[in-house]
């Protein structure tokens, strides 16, 4: 009777690895705008059986693709299905209007527990949470060589800081805005308000008397050490890059890693080759296990 489970779970988890490409097989990719929607992304008028419900687009207009996190809007700019990754931008933010902010916060806490991933750097992930967040800021990538690897997640975004302050502020933490946001872009505040951004993160002690955080956002990966506002505004109109390949995850005990060919594997064993050896079938793989594959 055990073994009959077992062989039950088997087959539920093997349905569960090869739907993703049945619903590539079942479903030509939809378009939006410049955007082509394939799998795991489905519009929200695509039919139910393409794509993952978890990343669902919307269209709007017929020209533009939306994404939701956590209910706020976010507008497409590409999907990368080599490297698995998905650029967007806050809807609040304008093409050439430095004084145009992030209509909401967006931290990595909103992303799910992807922030403890990362500062571990090497953490048994649990498989409900690819499920209930199918968005990283990382990828964790393979490091040294084959018989003594290591995983190191590599970001894709950065956190940004918008500040105001009462009384003007002189440290390298703070960068000021000039006349973009200095003055009368909040409501309800003083014109003599002073406004700055932080990106790369800071401390709590590192917030200044009589400032407060106004939101936060995400931005590219890069060094904004010598640049201006402004500059950093362009990059803040390009959007930042999540990775979905999470998507990919779904058999995974431990990490999922990105090899060099951009292909999603587990480190060590899967939930399929646990299942496998319970049920007594281990001589049929390699040493005992399954050997490391694509997802």
């Amino acid at each position: 009777m055990a073994r009959l489970l077992f062989a039950c779970l088997l087959l539920l988890l093997l349905l569960f690895q090869t739907s993703n490409c049945m619903d590539t097989n079942r479903c030509a990719p939809s378009s939006c705008g410049n955007q082509t929607i394939s799998n795991p992304f489905r519009l929200n008028s695509d039919p139910l059986i393409c794509g993952n419900p978890l990343y669902t687009l919307h269209c709007e207009k017929n020209t533009s693709t939306v994404l939701y996190l956590d209910s706020q809007k976010y507008y497409v700019q590409a999907i990368n299905y080599n490297n698995l990754t998905i650029r967007v931008v806050d809807a609040g933010v304008k093409k050439n209007d430095c004084s145009s902010l992030p209509d909401f916060s967006l931290t990595y806490a909103r992303l799910g527990n992807s922030r403890n991933a990362y500062a571990m750097f090497t953490i048994t992930v649990q498989r409900l949470d690819y499920i209930s967040y199918p968005y990283t800021w990382f990828q964790y990538k393979r490091i040294g060589p084959k018989w003594y690897p290591k995983y190191k997640p590599l970001p894709l975004s950065q956190m940004m800081i918008f500040i105001n302050c009462a009384n003007p502020v002189n440290s390298r933490l703070y960068l000021d805005t000039g006349a973009c946001l200095n003055g009368g872009k909040y409501p309800n505040v003083s014109l003599s308000i002073h406004s700055y951004v932080n990106v790369g993160g800071m401390k709590a002690s590192d917030l200044m008397e009589k400032c407060s955080l106004e939101r936060m956002t995400l931005l590219p990966v890069n060094d904004y050490k010598n640049m201006s506002f402004k500059e950093i505004h362009s990059l803040l109109e390009y959007g930042f890059e999540l990775s979905w390949h999470s998507s990919r995850c779904g058999s995974c005990v431990a990490i999922c890693y990105i090899d060099d060919s951009h292909h999603t594997k587990c480190t060590g064993t899967s939930w399929l080759e646990i299942t496998a050896v319970a049920l007594g079938y281990a001589p049929i793989f390699i040493g005992g296990l399954m050997p490391q594959r694509d997802l």
